[in-house]
């Protein structure tokens, strides 16, 4: 019995674990993307906001990935609205329709966070940027 106790103790564990590693990587991959848009945002010429516009896509495309297995669900909606605003920024047609969806990039990426935020103090994770 103790031994039985002691296993499903340590699954229990080990699964606790896995979640907060796949939040976390979530989480990171988030921060870079956030980053990317406010340089995009931020960016002085047509040829930068395109550039940090297509980072920050990267980074998307690897969210989505990430999300599809992992313990953080109910996330994919917001991050294929803001895929869907980030093709826009990254091939925009002109400056200020690209800084138009940049902003709508940051922001959104910006609430995203927030929702891992709130789901991570949920589940009792602490993350860390």
């Amino acid at each position: 019995m103790k031994n039985v106790f002691l296993l499903f103790f340590s699954l229990s564990i080990f699964s606790f674990a896995s979640a907060k590693d796949d939040c976390e990587i979530i989480y990171s991959t988030a921060s870079y993307a956030l980053n990317h848009a406010k340089k995009a945002l931020m960016a002085n010429n047509y040829e930068h906001q395109k550039y940090y516009s297509e980072k920050a896509l990267d980074s998307y495309d690897k969210l989505i990935n990430l999300l599809e297995g992992s313990q953080c669900e109910g996330l994919m909606e917001s991050v294929q609205d803001i895929i869907a605003n980030a093709e826009k920024a990254a091939d925009p047609a002109d400056w200020d329709r690209g800084r138009y969806y940049s902003k709508k990039v940051f922001n959104g990426t910006q609430e995203l966070i927030t929702q891992l935020d709130s789901r991570t103090e949920v589940a009792g994770l602490e993350i860390t940027p």
